[in-house]
């Protein structure tokens, strides 16, 4: 990318930005309380010397961290690099590039085939898998996710995450209590039951090994569960039923 182009870009991306922010001033999507469409100061080029080119050259012109896909860019600068788990050959180590909750997150591929590519590492639930070509894509697919309205990409399967099998826990209790069939509870006794759940009655926990929490951290939830949540509210559920997730690792001061 010649240098005229790359400064456009650039600021192309920053006006993209702003407009999101503009249009959110409630900060209602997904992970916009988190980043709250604000970017960190760009980083040194000696510290993302070694980087895939994109992922360099957003964190030396465009910010280091901040407004960006999921719960936004960790500080780039602060993240430690990770060792591909067992049956992964496409690359050795990744930079994780975003917490993607539940305490998964992207990661980009720092050598082998893959290297530039951003990954999906819920290596929790067995699942570690490529999902986009490279940062850029990335990024660019969350703006326009974001811009027309759409939810971003789920990654995680339905029913795989801890917060799905702590509701269907809770609902089968009821469902034996009233002697129904499992997964029949449905209407005014299915609003009862959830609204039972008062605010934060339900924490998701960090079980994952990767450098983004502490073993049993409160997170955020992933899109899946978000949008879990967003489906049952309209039957009873309350929507600040989990308990907030802190900072990551990488965030924090």
């Amino acid at each position: 990318m010649s240098e005229p182009v790359h400064r456009e870009f650039t600021a192309t991306l920053r006006e993209a930005i702003a407009g999101l922010a503009a249009a959110d001033p409630e900060l209602a999507r997904f992970g916009a309380a988190r980043h709250r469409y604000a970017l960190a100061p760009v980083i040194e080029p000696s510290v993302a010397a070694a980087w895939p080119d994109e992922l360099r050259e957003f964190a030396t012109a465009v910010a280091g961290g901040g407004a960006g896909p999921y719960y936004g860019v960790l500080a780039l600068d602060r993240s430690q690099p990770i060792a591909a788990p067992a049956g992964v050959s496409a690359w050795q180590t990744a930079l994780p590039v975003s917490h993607l909750g539940c305490g998964y997150a992207a990661l980009v591929a720092l050598d082998g085939p893959a290297r530039g590519e951003v990954w999906l590492d819920a290596r929790a639930l067995g699942i570690v898998t490529a999902i986009h070509p490279s940062f850029t894509a990335y990024y660019l697919d969350w703006i326009d996710r974001v811009a027309s309205g759409r939810w971003l990409l789920g990654l995680v399967p339905p029913g795989q995450c801890a917060l799905a099998s702590a509701l269907s826990g809770f609902l089968g209790i009821h469902e034996r209590q009233l002697g129904i069939p499992e997964g029949s509870l449905a209407g005014a006794e299915l609003a009862a039951a959830l609204g039972m759940l008062g605010p934060g009655s339900i924490a998701i926990a960090a079980e994952s090994p990767l450098p983004l929490f502490v073993a049993g951290d409160p997170v955020d939830p992933c899109v899946t569960c978000a949008r879990l949540v967003d489906n049952l509210a309209a039957q009873g559920l309350r929507r600040d039923v989990l308990v907030p997730g802190v900072v990551p690792i990488p965030d924090r001061p």
